[in-house]
């Protein structure tokens, strides 16, 4: 039983954090960033890896 909720846990945290991820990119799509909850959190988005020039 203890391995059936381990495992349970493990597929439940797979699948909310597969199903918040996402791509984003800037105006002229020249870039793009990577993000794992909310895009405005994403370490590209802070360092401003993606603004437009």
């Amino acid at each position: 039983m203890k391995t059936f909720a381990k495992l349970a846990v493990v597929a439940f945290t797979f699948t909310i954090l597969s199903g918040c991820t996402g791509t984003t990119y800037n105006q002229d799509k020249s870039c793009s960033a990577d993000y794992l909850i909310h895009p405005a959190v994403s370490i590209p988005t802070i360092i401003g890896a993606c603004e437009a020039k």
